[in-house]
């Protein structure tokens, strides 16, 4: 039997995650530009994830240049928007431990809005796919954090790679 499950409101979801990461350490010195919040970057960043739309942000810069107004602070709560590579500078520094609460966090917030019910599957279990993905390959550059790859000619291929979990269950459906 196909069950539906409840909805929770975007703007719940972007407040939430605005308040949960709102003291994510800050590494930049005192004196650097600091024009965007680690908020901004944050945000920002997200916004790809849930348009599913690399170009939103360009897109949003581009509306604001034309039309002096985005819809980037409305949706997400962005105050004012850092290109691609601001991001990076502004979330690299970040260590990722510092945000591993907030996923569980996410998920008790998601299960008490009894968002997840009708995922729970295989006694009481919630079921996982995954998938992997590389999403940065150079035999030039390379970071502390690259994977690497030794290839039989001698050269070194290095990389950033991630596995993409996704909640599934036979018993939900998504649809309207």
């Amino acid at each position: 039997m196909v069950q539906k499950v409840r909805k929770i409101e975007i703007n719940q979801l972007i407040n939430f995650l605005s308040k949960e990461l709102e003291d994510l350490p800050d590494s930049r010195k005192q004196g650097n530009n600091k024009k965007y919040e680690i908020s901004d970057g944050v945000l920002s960043a997200f916004s790809i994830f849930l348009t599913q739309s690399p170009s939103f942000l360009e897109h949003q810069r581009l509306m604001e240049k034309m039309k002096q107004k985005n819809n980037a602070d409305s949706l997400f709560k962005v105050s004012k928007i850092p290109c691609d590579n601001q991001i990076r500078n502004l979330l690299d520094p970040v260590p990722a431990q510092t945000v591993y609460p907030v996923y569980q966090k996410i998920f008790k917030w998601l299960k008490e809005k009894k968002v997840l019910k009708k995922f729970f599957y295989l006694e009481g279990e919630i079921l996982i796919a995954l998938d992997g993905t590389e999403y940065f390959s150079s035999k030039k550059i390379s970071c502390p954090h690259c994977n690497s790859r030794n290839h039989r000619n001698g050269t070194t291929t290095y990389f950033h790679g991630c596995v993409i979990p996704a909640v599934v269950s036979p018993k939900a459906e998504t649809g309207n």
